[in-house]
């Protein structure tokens, strides 16, 4: 990961102002991913939920009028102060998604959500994580929904860098065209619903 939690931590006071406002890359349609995640999510009264990099914690919140459990685990500081603030029945904890779920967070979910996380780990990092989801973490049944920064192939993801230039870092984009073989390899099947021209769904399973 590029960012180290203190770079976060400075983002924290302005994030949900940002998000909101949805102007080009990278969160064009932000809003609309959350509800996608939501309508693919089929939340269900007394379900478990797990939000991943949850920021100030606008994903996992949406779960709550379906009287949801929610839990939400971030690993910068600052956001989770802000999340804590906005969210009371949310179950927050400072953790980094590649370490073992924090201490005293349940150890299986109906339903694993993140949004814009991913993107900043390799594709092998993401496959441990994933594979890890979906075999130790995740319910029979269950849903793991991951909404991020998604390209078709590395020209769509170039073109979007030119586009994009002040806006653009160089992270770990999904590239599909290169890491839907890899996934298949790792026998994870992976359903792909776009969103904007750079973020789209992702929905995995065995």
């Amino acid at each position: 990961m590029d960012f180290p939690p203190e770079a976060f931590n400075q983002w924290a006071s302005g994030y949900d102002q940002e998000t909101a406002q949805e102007n080009g890359f990278p969160f064009a349609g932000y809003q609309n991913l959350l509800n996608a995640i939501i309508a693919q999510a089929n939340a269900k009264p007394g379900e478990k939920v797990l939000d991943l990099g949850c920021g100030t914690g606008n994903l996992g919140a949406l779960f709550l009028p379906y009287d949801c459990r929610v839990w939400g685990s971030d690993f910068a500081a600052e956001m989770l102060v802000i999340a804590r603030n906005k969210y009371p029945n949310i179950i927050f904890a400072e953790h980094d998604l590649r370490q073992p779920l924090p201490q005293g967070f349940p150890q299986q979910y109906d339903v694993i959500v993140s949004a814009y996380v991913f993107h900043h780990f390799p594709i092998h990092e993401k496959i441990n994580i994933i594979s890890g989801l979906l075999d130790r973490h995740l319910k029979p049944n269950g849903r793991l929904l991951i909404g991020d920064l998604v390209f078709v192939d590395p020209a769509a993801r170039e073109q979007t860098a030119s586009r994009y230039v002040d806006q653009w870092d160089e992270e770990e984009y999904w590239t599909l065209s290169e890491d839907l073989p890899l996934l298949a390899e790792a026998g994870i099947v992976v359903r792909v619903e776009p969103v904007s021209f750079c973020a789209s769904l992702l929905h995995f399973s065995r």
